[in-house]
């Protein structure tokens, strides 16, 4: 019997690297042997990173791209699907096992007062609860644009996670480590042996931050 595919929704802030996020993600899932695809537009700027990817580095795990149209007739050949960018009242949301709100470190504070989309998610949560009798599985993680390495979560946020519901996952610290993204390559890959000597202290703690969420 083939096993729904997992469906992972990413959403949050402006500029927060939501697109880079998605294809860190994915690749770290297709290190763990699972086969993953990205919903995207024909016209995302992820289809031409992706793209270079296959071409420069044809020996790596490459996510599959699908369209919207097609999501329903492709969506069991995967273990998951990462859909990035869509809020929690489009339809696909209905559709989703985990979703994840990444804030930039300037948005905590609006998100903190964001009733709205505190109201959108909660009815999301309530609209698969009572259609699968299972629990929408909400993530927020911060991605901080800054030179400083942050290792704890913030307070504020964790205070909000007990009252709304969702689980934090460890902060992205450094978008400077998912520069290397632009180009197709991830943390995750570098820690193979043709890559090894651009490892950075930056990708290593990337590594661990997604691979914690991926867990």
């Amino acid at each position: 019997m083939q096993i729904p595919a997992h469906i992972i929704i990413v959403d949050g802030s402006p500029s927060s690297g939501k697109k880079l996020f998605c294809l860190e993600l994915a690749i770290t899932l297709m290190h763990n042997n699972q086969n993953i695809a990205i919903l995207l537009d024909s016209d995302s700027p992820l289809q031409q990173t992706i793209h270079l990817r296959k071409n420069s580095y044809p020996e790596l795990p490459t996510p599959a791209v699908i369209e919207k149209k097609d999501f329903e007739a492709s969506k069991s050949g995967y273990d998951a699907i990462i859909i990035p960018c869509i809020s929690p009242t489009d339809e696909l949301a209905q559709t989703a096992n985990t979703f994840i709100t990444i804030l930039n470190s300037k948005s905590v504070s609006t998100f903190k007062n964001n009733k709205t989309y505190i109201n959108k998610m909660w009815e999301l949560k309530k609209q698969i609860a009572s259609q699968r009798k299972t629990s929408l599985n909400w993530v927020v993680i911060e991605n901080h644009l800054k030179d400083k390495l942050i290792d704890t979560k913030s307070k504020e946020l964790q205070n909000l996670s007990k009252m709304y519901g969702f689980r934090i996952a460890p902060p992205i610290n450094k978008r400077l480590s998912y520069q290397n993204t632009l180009k197709g390559i991830s943390s995750q890959d570098k820690t193979l042996d043709f890559l090894k000597k651009t490892l950075t202290y930056e990708d290593i703690c990337a590594k661990r931050e997604i691979t914690k969420l991926a867990e």
